[in-house]
């Protein structure tokens, strides 16, 4: 059996570990206590700043706001000055038709005669349409198929160009 010192002595030294834990522990806490109170007083601050800016731009935007309402130019004004402008109209073009009633009946006839003669020419040739269609038709076959051999051209190129480059890498 152990002794009663040897147990006392061990006692002794979990009791001495037990309070420098205990020191180590209310040193760290009160560390932590001391940032968390530094993060609190900062935060607070910041919010009170930004609640100061806040009511500063505010009350800019009033000033603002107010500073513009006194140079706004109110809607009746212009409706005032449009009105009479707008009831004026009818004379002013009853007196340009008055005018000038040759060029604008002859404006709508000259168009009425361009899209008959027009229709007329297309009922009149019908065989010179069809060949201008089927040669049209024709062109644009033989450009697409030209198209089309240009881009495996291109390509084919490419893959020399390609194969080469690797040769000479290689």
């Amino acid at each position: 059996m152990r002794s009663l010192s040897y147990v006392a002595l061990h006692l002794f030294f979990l009791l001495l570990s037990i309070e420098r834990q205990a020191k180590k522990t209310t040193i760290l806490s009160s560390a932590f206590d001391n940032q968390k109170k530094g993060l609190y007083g900062s935060a607070r601050k910041q919010a009170k700043d930004m609640s100061q800016e806040g009511l500063v731009y505010l009350e800019n935007l009033k000033a603002t706001l107010i500073e513009l309402k006194k140079d706004e130019i109110p809607f009746m004004k212009y409706l005032n000055e449009v009105e009479p402008l707008w009831k004026n109209r009818e004379p002013s073009l009853t007196s340009l038709y008055e005018l000038y009633p040759s060029a604008i009946d002859d404006l709508f006839g000259r168009r009425a005669q361009t899209i008959d003669d027009a229709s007329g020419m297309l009922r009149t040739n019908p065989s010179k349409r069809e060949r201008a269609l089927r040669s049209f038709l024709e062109n644009a076959r033989s450009e697409l198929d030209r198209s089309r051999q240009n881009e495996m051209d291109a390509t084919d190129a490419s893959k020399l160009i390609k194969h080469y480059k690797a040769l000479l890498l290689a």
